[in-house]
């Protein structure tokens, strides 16, 4: 009897492990998924700001009344902004 009841007792603490390193384990992973997702959004608002900046390049390049800002701004825009 005493076998047993050692033997459940070292199953019920086998488990609650268990429980325990699940229940950390879904916790990084949330913590990972929202890091994530903040990651995610900074690089869709820098991919933006760097698209309007690419704009303005463009912009200024055609709107130049010098031919060097003109060739300046657009080996710029070809450079950088594809």
């Amino acid at each position: 009897m005493q076998a047993t009841t050692n033997s459940a007792l070292v199953w019920k603490k086998l488990a609650d492990e268990n429980q325990q390193s699940a229940q950390l384990m879904a916790r990084i992973s949330i913590v990972l998924a929202i890091l994530l997702a903040c990651i995610s959004a900074y690089a869709v608002s820098t991919n933006a700001r760097f698209n309007d900046l690419c704009a303005t390049i463009e912009i200024n390049a055609h709107n130049a009344a010098a031919q060097p800002a003109r060739e300046f701004d657009k080996s710029i825009a070809s450079s950088y902004c594809g």
